[in-house]
C-alpha cells in the first residue's frame, strides 16, 4: 500500500465567467452547461432520460448518481422537480450523489448560481453549507433530500460507494477533453452500483461511451438531442425496475446522550419514531453546559482524516438547523513549539479553506466557522418526537430490552446501544476494546473575549468562563464527584496559556467519563437488527451527527453518507484474549 499523501484541498476549478454565455472551464476548454438553455438541457438529457419524475413516485427512497457536479444546475433542477411532485409523500426521500474532482470555491459557486432562476433560499442554503474544495464525502440536507458531494477523482469517488443507484446523470466535460471521466473502469463501476432497471442519461453519443456502457451490461439507445446536439444517449441496466419499500423499522435506542439523540433525529427525518431508554441520572458528558464544534486536523490524507473534516462540516450544518448555536469562532493557542510548527504546516498545506482555518497575528490560529453549542438544547430538539422510557437496559431477549430485574423496558425491530459509560457494566460487551477516562470541568470568574483552545479550553458563558477538561485514568472512586485537585489542574493549564491566574467562580464543577478506543477512532458495532455506537471520546458532538446518519442509512438500506473504507475502519475490534496457561 502506498504511503499516505499530504492532506490538501482539491485542485481549484479555473472558471471563465465572462467570455461565453455559460461558465467555461479553462482547464478543459469546455462549458459547464449548454448555451441553448441549461435548465431545459437538464430536463431533457437527464431527468426525462431517466424517467423522472414517474420512476420516483411511490418509492420511499430514490437515489441519483451524478458524475460532474459542476455549478450544481442538475441538482437544483432535480430538487425543484422533487418538491413539485412528492408533496403527498412526506416520508419519501431523495438521495443525490455527485462526484466532482474540481469543486468550485464558495465565491465561484455563488457567481454561478446568483442569476439562476431557482428559489433564492435554496441557492443560499447550498452556498452557506458548501464545503468548498475540502476533499472527501460531504453531506447537505434539504428536508427530504440529501445531497452527497464526493470531492475526489471519479475512480476513487465511485470506489468509495456501496449501495444501489436508480439513475445516473453522466455530465462530465466532453470525452475528448476529459477522458478519465468516461473510462471503461468508470463504466464498470456504474454497473457495480446500479440497481436493477437503473437508467442513464448523458449528452454524448461518442462511440467509446456507447461501447463502454454496452460492455458494462447496459442496453444503449440514441435519442433526439437537445439544442445544437443532434443526438443524446439513454441506457438501461438489466433487471426489473420494481419500487423498493423501506423495511419495517421500530427503533429502540438505549441512551439519550448526543449519540442516541442524533440516532433518534436521523430516524425522525425519515418519518420513523424511536423509543429512547435512558437512566436520566445526569451523568452523561452530553450534560455539559456547552460544547465546542471544532475540526480535528491531520497532515496525512487518510480515510479517517477526511472523515474528521466531513463530520465537522456536517455538524456545523446540523447544529445550525437545531438552532442551538451560542456563538461562533474559536481561537487556538499552541501550547508548545512542536504544535506551533504542526499548525503552521497544516495551514500551508491548506487542509481547510481560509474561511474555516487561518492565522491571527504571529502565533494564534483561528477557526472562524467553528461554533459553541448548547448541548441540552441540541438534545431536546433531536428528541422532541420520541417515546421516552426511564430505566437501565441490561440485555436483549428476542426483540425486547430487559433491565436487570427482568422487566421489559421496550420492544422494537432494531436495537441501538448508545449508552456511553453505561456500556462498561454490560457483560455482553466485555470483549469490546474500549477505554474510559474521567474529565472535570471548572468555572472561573471573568469572561474570555473569545472561546479558546490551548491543550485545554476556555468558553466564555455570561460573566464567567468554563475551563477544562482534565484527562484522568478511571479509578474505582465515584467518577462523577468533583475533585478540588482537578479544578487546580484546569486553572494551572489556563494560567500557563494566558499568564493570568484564574479566580474560581462560585459554580459547581462537573465530572463525566469519556469512552474511547485505542486508535481514538469512533466505534460502530453489531449487525442485522442490533447495533451500537460508542468510543466518540471528547469529540462526540462533532462525530455523532454524521455517524448516526450513517448507521441509520445502513439500517434503512440506503447508500451510506460516508466512504466504505471509513465504515470498515470504524467497525468494532475485540480485545486481544490472553493466552491460556500450558
Amino acid at each position: 500500500m502506498p504511503d499516505p499523501q499530504p492532506l490538501t484541498l482539491c485542485p481549484r476549478a479555473d472558471i471563465d465567467f465572462g467570455t461565453k454565455n455559460a461558465p467555461e472551464s479553462k482547464r478543459f476548454g469546455d462549458i459547464y452547461y449548454s448555451t441553448d438553455g441549461g435548465s431545459e438541457e437538464t430536463k431533457t438529457v437527464f431527468l426525462k432520460a431517466c424517467g423522472l419524475p414517474e420512476r420516483w413516485r411511490g418509492r420511499d427512497y430514490f437515489t441519483i448518481g451524478e458524475l460532474g457536479f459542476g455549478t450544481g444546475l442538475n441538482f437544483l433542477e432535480t430538487l425543484d422537480l422533487w418538491n413539485e411532485t412528492t408533496d403527498k409523500c412526506p416520508n419519501a426521500r431523495l438521495h443525490f450523489i455527485s462526484v466532482e474532482q474540481y469543486p468550485l470555491d464558495k465565491e465561484q459557486l455563488w457567481e454561478s448560481l446568483k442569476s439562476w432562476p431557482a428559489e433564492l433560499s435554496l441557492k443560499m442554503q447550498i452556498v452557506k453549507n458548501w464545503p468548498g474544495r475540502v476533499k472527501g464525502i460531504h453531506n447537505i440536507n434539504f428536508g427530504s433530500v440529501r445531497l452527497t458531494l464526493i470531492h475526489d477523482d471519479v475512480v476513487n469517488g465511485l470506489s468509495e460507494l456501496h449501495g444501489s443507484i436508480d439513475a445516473w446523470f453522466l455530465d462530465g466535460f466532453s470525452p475528448s477533453k476529459n477522458p478519465e471521466m468516461w473510462s471503461e473502469h468508470v463504466m464498470a463501476q456504474l454497473a457495480r452500483l446500479s440497481a436493477p432497471g437503473a437508467r442513464v442519461g448523458t449528452f454524448t453519443v461518442a462511440r467509446k461511451i456507447r461501447d463502454g456502457l454496452t460492455e458494462a451490461g447496459f442496453q444503449v439507445e440514441k435519442k433526439k438531442g437537445f439544442g445544437r446536439k443532434r443526438d443524446r444517449l439513454e441506457a438501461v441496466f438489466p433487471g426489473s425496475d420494481t419500487p423498493q419499500r423501506r423495511p419495517e423499522i421500530k427503533p429502540v435506542i438505549i441512551g439519550a446522550g448526543i449519540a442516541g439523540a442524533c440516532l433518534a433525529h436521523s430516524f425522525a427525518q425519515r418519518g420513523i419514531k424511536a423509543v429512547v431508554i435512558d437512566a436520566k441520572d445526569g451523568t452523561a458528558a452530553s450534560g455539559n453546559p456547552s460544547a465546542i464544534i471544532k475540526p480535528r486536523l491531520d497532515l496525512q490524507d487518510r480515510p479517517e482524516s477526511r472523515f474528521f473534516l466531513a463530520s465537522y462540516l456536517y455538524a456545523l450544518h446540523h447544529y445550525q438547523n437545531l438552532r442551538c448555536v451560542l456563538e461562533n469562532t474559536v481561537v487556538h493557542k499552541c501550547p508548545n513549539d512542536k504544535e506551533q510548527l504542526r499548525y503552521e504546516k497544516l495551514l500551508s498545506q491548506e487542509v481547510l479553506p481560509p474561511d474555516h482555518f487561518n492565522k491571527h497575528g504571529n502565533m494564534d490560529f483561528v477557526f472562524p466557522e467553528a461554533v459553541i453549542i448548547d448541548p441540552a438544547m441540541a438534545r431536546v430538539t433531536c428528541l422532541e418526537d420520541v417515546e421516552f422510557v426511564q430505566g437501565t437496559a441490561d440485555e436483549i431477549v428476542a426483540n425486547s430490552v430487559i433491565d436487570s430485574a427482568g422487566n421489559v423496558l421496550a420492544t422494537g425491530t432494531h436495537i441501538f446501544w448508545a449508552c456511553g459509560f453505561g456500556i462498561r457494566s454490560l457483560r455482553k460487551f466485555a470483549s469490546l476494546n474500549l477505554r474510559y477516562s474521567r474529565g472535570q470541568l471548572s468555572w472561573m470568574k471573568g469572561a474570555l473575549q473569545m472561546t479558546t483552545t490551548y491543550g485545554g479550553y476556555g468558553i466564555p458563558l455570561g460573566a464567567n468562563t468554563l475551563v477544562g477538561a482534565t484527562h484522568k485514568r478511571l479509578d474505582e472512586l465515584s467518577p462523577f464527584l468533583s475533585r478540588p485537585e482537578d479544578d487546580q489542574e484546569n486553572f494551572k493549564k489556563f494560567e500557563a496559556a494566558f499568564g493570568v491566574r484564574p479566580l474560581p467562580a462560585d459554580l459547581p464543577s462537573r465530572s463525566s467519563v469519556r469512552v474511547t478506543t485505542p486508535s481514538t477512532l469512533p466505534m460502530i458495532f453489531g449487525e442485522g437488527k442490533e447495533w451500537g455506537l460508542t468510543g466518540l471520546g471528547s469529540r462526540g458532538f462533532v462525530f455523532a451527527p454524521l455517524l448516526a446518519e450513517a448507521l441509520v442509512a445502513k439500517v434503512c438500506e440506503e447508500v451510506l453518507p460516508v466512504s466504505e473504507r471509513v465504515w470498515t475502519r470504524f467497525q468494532a475490534r475485540e480485545k486481544a484474549q490472553p493466552e491460556s496457561a500450558p
